[in-house]
């Protein structure tokens, strides 16, 4: 989007590896980098719509290489006696995909791109600031070989493990404002493949809590999609999720899901634990920690992926920074302040309203777990 606007980006992966030749080589992909690469992945209607209009060759590359359209309005319409959608409905079409074509056509449509240069292996050590007042303003980076390179803005979307903090400490910032907790939850998942093309029937919801543990059902790409179970992470039992003779037993119990492991499986079971539930505030009693430095997406705020929000957030963060920056790049301190009111007032919502759900849904599994009926809210 950035570079969109005239602006010259640098982007600096720490994977070295390069996106592959075509979409279908790049579910083998090692992004080491992103530990839900070979998870479930949905892209909501919003995210799809940034795509569209922000990012055309994104979009078309996504639509030409098995890309999943889908409107969850129309289909569950199609479900009602004398329902139909209405012209305004089309607002929530999706465009969605396995997180590895997503991320193959987002990376291929920024090579593709003459005003990013992308330098793979590297990875940023430390910033580089200009202190002269009591708010450091950030100049640019320090890459672990020792190149320093220099920026109008550096933008911090590392992900759930940005160490932006550290780095801010390093050059005498204020720390920010961090409210994490670990959101207590494992999962286990693994993607399939039709013979034919075609994704399994929908009967019920793409998320189904069942007890002590939900079930995730994600059609994607190329006649393709993914199951993912998961529980509590100290829930012991549940750790057998990683075998798939477990894992049929489990879904043949359950006849509304039963039908989503008829496919050729195309990995083994994925597992990840850990998923951390955050949100970092940069701007402190009106002060921001530093200038010249905004962090975007799960390095600002991350939190439980099971519904499905986390890189819709993420182009949200990204659309609103590149407002703020077509306004107030000449004035950093203006910059930092308006992207902090901006990112409260729009994404942390949305943050919220999803902790709020996961501490109930732990309540009730750890209710469930323990024999006991979980108390309505």
């Amino acid at each position: 989007m950035f570079a969109g606007d005239g602006h010259d980006v640098t982007v600096l992966e720490r994977d070295a590896d390069g996106p592959p030749s075509d979409a279908h080589e790049a579910f083998e992909w090692k992004r080491r980098g992103v530990a839900q690469f070979g998870l479930g992945h949905w892209m909501q209607a919003r995210g799809s719509s940034i795509v569209r209009q922000d990012l055309p060759r994104t979009y078309e590359l996504l639509l030409q290489n098995g890309g999943l359209e889908f409107n969850l309005v129309n289909f569950l319409l199609s479900m009602q006696p004398d329902a139909s959608p209405e012209a305004e409905d089309a607002r929530f079409d999706q465009l969605t995909a396995r997180r590895s074509t997503l991320e193959w056509a987002f990376a291929t449509a920024a090579t593709e791109h003459q005003g990013i240069t992308i330098r793979r292996g590297e990875a940023v050590a430390g910033l580089l600031s200009n202190n002269s007042g009591p708010v450091p303003h950030v100049t640019g980076v320090r890459l672990e070989s020792g190149e320093e390179l220099c920026a109008d803005l550096v933008i911090d979307v590392t992900g759930r493990r940005s160490q932006t903090p550290e780095m801010l400490a390093a050059i005498g910032a204020t720390a920010p404002l961090d409210d994490g907790a670990d959101s207590g939850f494992a999962y286990y998942g693994r993607y399939f493949r039709s013979a034919d093309g075609t994704t399994p029937g929908m009967i019920a919801p793409l998320l189904t809590p069942y007890g002590s543990f939900s079930i995730l059902t994600l059609p994607a790409d190329n006649g393709t999609w993914s199951v993912t179970l998961y529980g509590l992470s100290d829930d012991k039992p549940l750790r057998r999720f990683r075998d798939p003779d477990v894992v049929k037993k489990v879904l043949d119990a359950c006849p509304l899901h039963a039908h989503w492991l008829d496919g050729e499986p195309l990995s083994e079971i994925q597992t990840m634990v850990g998923g951390v539930d955050r949100h970092r505030e940069f701007v402190i009693d009106g002060v921001p920690c530093a200038t010249g430095l905004l962090s975007v997406g799960d390095a600002s705020s991350c939190t439980n992926p099971s519904l499905g929000r986390g890189m819709t957030l993420g182009l949200m963060h990204v659309a609103l920074a590149r407002a703020c920056v077509a306004e107030h790049l000449d004035d950093p301190a203006a910059l930092a302040l308006a992207f902090h009111e901006r990112t409260e007032a729009e994404l942390r919502p949305y943050h919220d309203a999803t902790v709020a759900t996961d501490r109930r849904r732990v309540r009730d599994m750890m209710s469930y777990r323990d024999g006991l009926t979980p108390q309505p809210t």
